[in-house]
Parts: structure tokens; C-alpha cells; sequence
């Protein structure tokens, strides 16, 4: 019996030491998590689970978005606005549409696209996003990252090492090209089904009296022009400028003046406690500076001296002006220019000009005054979603005088109890055309500032309409 017992305590201690070692070996083969959603995953992938559950299915709370940003089945999707017409994207299970639907959660991103190679419409998204790249053969209907900072839309195929950020539902190769049409669509990206109104590209916002860009900055709708304006008298004009609530300055090289807008912005921002980012500066690099854009761009950053530009142009079309926006194009890249636009171009000149340059220009500026109205111009710009801004707005020197006191002008500054000047400039913006009138008396700066208080009629809209001369008073 003494034996017997003796086999049967050590066949038990056996026993309990296997299975000591076997739970041992269970906990020391799995380490521990601090993060309590990886330690959640790593239970679901546990042979002690009946099922692996996908990640759609797992979603943390603050993975779940609103009903309006859904398909109804709790993903999020993409809306592409074009007009009346919308696309509905599914985005792709990556990084890069994660933070592309992060930079839309801050508001809707308005992109002028364009065609390019028969088989998309691309256009600039105006921020970097980290990329995914890998070589795919493209669809119909995908959204597309290119090199972080060009999204494309395809309505074909094309083979390139690409970002695929998701692709429309629902509809067939036709139906993507005519909601896409012909032309150069301006396509509103969002997490809500509808985009407002404020949303729109070019649409004045009389509330912060700011326009949207086609890059997703938002600009002032009336300034200074500083052109003809020396040091000290640039620098009192555009700190009067912003004493009294302006905030767009527009310069130029062949101004001479950078210096002096960036010492005026210095002061004005340090003695009226204005931030930087409510500033708007352009400046603009001639066609002699074409040829060394570089060059020239990093004179006006060093000139200006205000951390950033927030728009630069091309002064007027000249040899090499491509070669000079794209240098351009990669100082937008490195955050240094913000925006870009074109200064003297009309419709054969952007024709030509567009197809060539990868980011869509933010702004036109040309000369525009009653005499000189552009009226086949400035739609033909807008539609392409493009800002229209006007030099001379009041005639230009020599010619300022003439204007202010045509008698169809007056008659209607009587009625409003409003300047000659305040009319036109009020009827420019009711045309959808930013102002930035040239002046060094602080007097007629605040008064080019007060334009809200009246607003034109139809019927007076019609007959300022009809002063047109095509009497244009510059050479360009």
C-alpha cells in the first residue's frame, strides 16, 4: 500500500508541474500592451477567439463619425462636388486618405482641376500629405495622390507609381466624365453631402469680407496697391491701411517697394496686435527675372521679410515664364509661397499658359475699370474658378479724374450719399472682383475701405456697364 501510495503522489506531483510549466510558458509567450486597443486586437486574434473580427468592425469611438459624414453604413466617404453634381468616394484603408480626411475635418478644400493627358483631371490640393506610393494601373473613377500635393480624379487608366486615396461608387465611366465635363471644373472635397455656400471658390463672403482661393487660403477682397510709392510713403500707407482694417497689400518687384510693405506690415502688426496670418502680401517677379527664378524668389522672401508670401505672380507674360511659375510651384511645396497667380493674362494667354503648370493659378489681376470692363475676360477666368483682381480700378493716373467725374458716375454717388470712388470700387466687387486701389492719402484709404454701407442696383450695375470704352490706359 506504502508503495502504491508513494507512485500515486509522484505521478500527481508530475502532473501539477507539467501543467505549472505549461501556464508559464502561456505567459511568458505573450507580452503585455500599454495600449489598451492593440491589447483588444491581440485578444481577437487569439486562438481562443471563434473568429478574427475586421477592422470596420472594430472601430473605436473616436474612429465613428456623424450621420452626415457616412454612406449610412458607418464608413466614412468623400464627397467631390462639381457644381450641382456629386461624387462619392470610398476612401482607401491607408494613411494617406486617413490624412486627407483629417485636413478635410478642418473644412472643405476647394480644387481647380484641369485635364491632363486625356485621362484625368488633376489639380492642386495646396497641402502636403504623406504619400503610399506603389505602381498601379489606375480606374476609372480613382482618386488619386500624386507626389503629396496633387490630387487627380481618372476617367481612364494610366500605369505610374501612384497614392490610391479611394475611388467614386456608384457610377460608370460616362457618368464620372460628365459630371466632370470638358472643361476646367473647380471640385469642392468634403466629409459633408452638401458643401456650403461659404465653401465655394470665388464666392465673396461679405461676413469676414474674404474670398476662398482655389489653394484653400482665404484672401481679403480689398487693399492697397502700392505701385509708384516710395519708402517712408509706402510704409505710412500701409500702416494706415491696417489701422483701419485692411489687410491685403499688393507689391511687386519692379515697385521697388518690398522692403517698405515689409517693414509697414512689421510695425503695423507689432503696434495694432495683429497676427500674420490675417495679412495678405502679394508681390510678383518680372519677365527679365524669368530666366533665374530662384533667384528672384528668394529676394522677395528676403525683401519682404514677413516669414512667408502669401501669393506670388508673374508680372506679364514673357520667355521662360513656365520654367519661372514651376520654380514657383516648388517654393508652394517647401511652405514658403502660399498661393500663385498671374498678372496680364488674358484668354489667349491663359489658353496657352495653363496646360503647361501643374497647380491651377489662385488669381488673375488685370486692368479693370469702367472704361476698360473685360466683360468676356473676367467670366471666362471665374469659370475656371479662378479669382479675378483689378490694377488701375479707378482709371490710373492721368485718367483718375476723368472717371471719378463721369456724370453717370456722379448721379449715382449722389444717391447713395457715397464718393465716385466708393461707387466703382463697390461695383467691382459686386462683380466678384477684388479691389486693390493705389493710395498714399490715409484720408481716401479709409474711405476705399467703406464700401459696405450701400450696395448698387441692378438697373445702376447696367448703366456702369454701359461706360465701357475698351479704352484701355496701360500698355499691358
Amino acid at each position: 500500500m506504502d508503495m502504491k501510495r508513494s507512485l500515486t503522489l509522484l505521478s500527481f506531483t508530475l502532473l501539477l508541474m507539467i501543467c505549472l510549466s505549461a501556464c508559464k510558458q502561456t505567459e511568458t509567450g505573450r507580452k503585455p500592451s500599454l495600449d489598451p486597443f492593440k491589447a483588444q486586437s491581440q485578444e481577437y486574434n487569439s486562438s481562443t477567439q471563434p473568429e478574427v473580427i475586421p477592422d470596420s468592425e472594430t472601430k473605436t469611438p473616436t474612429d465613428q463619425v456623424p450621420a452626415d459624414k457616412s454612406d449610412g453604413s458607418g464608413e466614412t466617404m468623400i464627397y467631390a462636388h462639381v457644381g450641382d453634381e456629386t461624387l462619392i468616394i470610398k476612401p482607401e484603408d491607408n494613411s494617406s486618405a486617413d490624412a486627407f480626411i483629417e485636413l478635410l475635418k478642418r473644412g472643405d478644400i476647394a480644387v481647380a482641376m484641369h485635364d491632363y493627358g486625356g485621362f484625368e483631371k488633376v489639380g492642386s490640393l495646396g497641402a502636403s500629405i504623406p504619400t503610399n506610393d506603389e505602381r498601379i494601373t489606375t480606374e476609372p473613377g480613382d482618386l488619386i495622390l500624386y507626389q503629396g500635393n496633387q490630387i487627380t480624379i481618372y476617367y481612364d487608366t494610366n500605369t505610374w507609381s501612384f497614392t490610391r486615396l479611394g475611388k467614386v461608387q456608384g457610377m460608370t465611366t460616362e457618368q464620372i466624365c460628365e459630371v466632370l465635363g470638358d472643361g476646367d471644373p473647380t471640385v469642392v472635397f468634403s466629409l459633408n453631402k452638401t458643401p456650403t455656400d461659404s465653401s465655394a471658390v470665388g464666392v465673396f463672403n461679405y461676413d469676414t469680407l474674404t474670398v476662398l482661393l482655389n489653394s484653400g487660403y482665404e484672401m481679403p477682397i480689398l487693399g492697397l496697391g502700392t505701385y509708384a510709392l516710395d519708402h517712408d510713403t509706402c510704409v505710412s500707407s500701409v500702416m494706415a491701411l491696417l489701422e483701419n482694417g485692411g489687410r491685403l497689400i499688393d507689391t511687386a518687384y519692379m515697385y521697388g517697394n518690398e522692403e517698405a510693405v515689409g517693414e509697414g506690415v512689421r510695425r503695423g502688426m507689432e503696434e495694432y496686435g495683429i497676427p500674420r496670418q490675417e495679412i495678405f502680401v502679394i508681390t510678383k517677379i518680372y519677365p527679365n527675372q524669368f530666366s533665374d527664378p530662384e533667384v528672384a524668389i528668394d529676394m522677395a522672401l528676403n525683401k519682404l521679410d514677413i516669414g512667408y508670401i502669401d501669393m506670388m505672380l508673374l508680372h506679364h507674360p514673357g520667355t521662360n515664364d513656365v520654367k519661372a511659375y514651376q520654380a514657383m510651384e516648388k517654393y508652394v511645396e517647401q511652405g514658403k509661397i502660399r498661393s500663385l497667380g498671374l498678372s496680364n493674362w488674358y484668354v489667349e494667354e491663359l489658353t496657352e499658359f495653363l496646360p503647361q503648370v501643374t497647380i491651377t493659378p489662385a488669381l488673375v489681376q488685370n486692368e479693370i475699370h469702367p472704361y476698360y470692363q473685360e466683360q468676356d475676360v473676367v467670366p471666362f477666368i471665374q469659370e475656371k474658378g479662378i479669382v479675378v483682381q483689378c490694377w488701375y480700378p479707378l482709371g490710373g493716373r492721368g485718367y483718375t479724374a476723368d472717371l471719378l467725374g463721369n456724370e453717370t458716375i456722379k448721379a449715382i454717388a449722389e444717391a447713395h450719399g457715397v464718393s465716385s470712388a466708393q461707387v466703382i470700387l463697390r461695383w467691382d466687387l459686386q462683380r466678384g472682383i477684388v479691389v486693390i486701389p493705389g493710395s498714399s492719402n490715409p484720408d481716401h484709404i479709409r474711405e476705399n475701405l467703406d464700401l459696405f454701407g450701400f450696395e448698387l442696383t441692378d438697373d445702376e450695375m447696367a448703366e456702369i456697364g454701359e461706360l465701357d470704352r475698351g479704352e484701355k490706359h496701360d500698355w499691358y
